[in-house]
């Protein structure tokens, strides 16, 4: 569980990083800004999450919607057209790239819950 929440802690600084870039790499204000904006807080959001949790299926979950999220993130400057914008191209690119890696790695070792305890047997 270390791992997972180690990785938890990577996921949420990577969405600060992905609501901050916008204005620090030059593309704030677009609709690309905003996008960016929302899947920071998301990751934000599952990171936390991550590493503040004792339920291992849940970081399971989590890590696996945080990849999706990722590869969308990887893929959007082409799917929604602006491969032009550099900065937002790159960061986009790169940073949607690392954030998929990391869910995918916080996804796999999420450690397994432990069973329920069986309930007595009244006969």
């Amino acid at each position: 569980m270390k791992m997972a929440k180690a990785l938890g802690w990577v996921l949420a600084v990577f969405g600060v990083w992905e609501v901050a870039a916008p204005f620090v790499l030059g593309y704030g204000y677009t609709d690309v800004a905003a996008q960016d904006v929302v899947i920071g807080v998301i990751w934000i959001t599952f990171g936390l999450w991550i590493a503040l949790t004792s339920k291992g299926e849940a970081a399971k979950w989590l890590g696996w919607l945080g990849v999706i999220v990722g590869v969308w993130l990887f893929f959007a400057p082409a799917l929604l057209g602006y491969t032009a914008l550099t900065a937002a191209f790159w960061n986009d690119l790169l940073t949607g790239f690392a954030g998929a890696v990391v869910s995918m790695w916080a996804a796999f070792n999420a450690p397994k819950d432990a069973p329920a305890a069986p309930q007595p047997q009244h006969h």
